[in-house]
């Protein structure tokens, strides 16, 4: 096994941070506390267990397994493939992707819309922040230069 040196431990303690750590870990548990009254140990555990221990269970599992692929391999390895690509599809298209858009449209857009256009001024918003990400993703050395 191989060891990390410190600076490769350090690199990965933030990719994991970046990964694991989004608003929705910033907003959620005080909503969740408030909403929880007089349980909010309960919901504290289980707000701890499902947003921060499965994930982190999950990586060692990968760990300990040697890689994904021989992970889901040991099922077969067209399972691997399939569930590999319903991973992927789960994280960015499906869930990630559509939400970076409707957050910051809930936040900037709606309170100033009034709701029976709510759904072509989100359409709109829509276009416009992903047609903008996408050029912004071209040329990500222009977003750093003075």
């Amino acid at each position: 096994m191989n060891k990390l040196v410190a600076r490769q431990r350090l690199v990965m303690t933030f990719t994991f941070f970046s990964m694991f750590f989004g608003a929705g870990n910033l907003i959620f548990p005080p909503f969740v506390g408030a909403q929880a009254g007089s349980a909010t140990i309960p919901a504290a555990i289980g707000f701890i267990v499902s947003a921060v221990g499965l994930p982190i269970l999950g990586v060692l599992a990968v760990t300990f397994a040697g890689g994904f692929d021989k992970l889901a391999g040991r099922v077969s390895p067209k399972f691997a493939l399939f569930l590999g690509v319903a991973i992927m599809l789960t994280i960015g298209p499906c869930f990630a992707i559509p939400r970076t858009a409707t957050t910051s449209f809930e936040m900037m857009v709606a309170p100033f819309v009034p709701s029976s256009y709510s759904w072509l001024a989100q359409l709109v918003y829509s276009l416009v922040f992903f047609a903008l990400a996408f050029l912004f993703a071209q040329h990500p050395e222009k977003l750093s230069k003075v």
